[in-house]
């Protein structure tokens, strides 16, 4: 009985634990059309992320990830390394200058192109 109350507390531990290492972080991100939404979530398909929602229309990305492996700068680089500001950092400009014509947010405020889901 002792014994197996133990294993139910070890175990109860154990989740708790787990549970506990997720967190969740929102922030913006600067991007204007679906190349842009792609392009960022894209970013964000690496071990250790949970889950991951752009929403182009307010510009902010939830993340739900691992705090062992992330945590809130290393996120933003994310974002960054694919050539899109976020409310804390700026991507280089060279990244910047990588970006398809249509996704130079630091240019317009809205996608050119007629269909921004290109």
């Amino acid at each position: 009985m002792i014994t197996r109350f133990l294993m139910l507390s070890v175990v109860a531990t154990m989740a708790m634990t787990a549970q506990a290492q997720k967190a969740e972080l929102t922030f913006g991100v600067s991007g204007i059309c679906g190349m842009c939404e792609n392009r960022i979530e894209s970013a964000f398909d690496k071990k250790g992320i949970v889950a991951v929602d752009y929403n182009l229309d307010n510009k902010k990305i939830h993340v739900v990830y691992k705090t062992k492996k992330w945590n809130e700068a290393s996120l933003h680089k994310l974002a960054t390394g694919v050539g899109h500001d976020t409310d804390k950092y700026q991507a280089a400009d060279e990244v910047y200058a990588n970006l398809h014509g249509c996704c130079k947010y630091r240019e317009h405020t809205s996608c050119p192109a007629e269909d921004n889901n290109h």
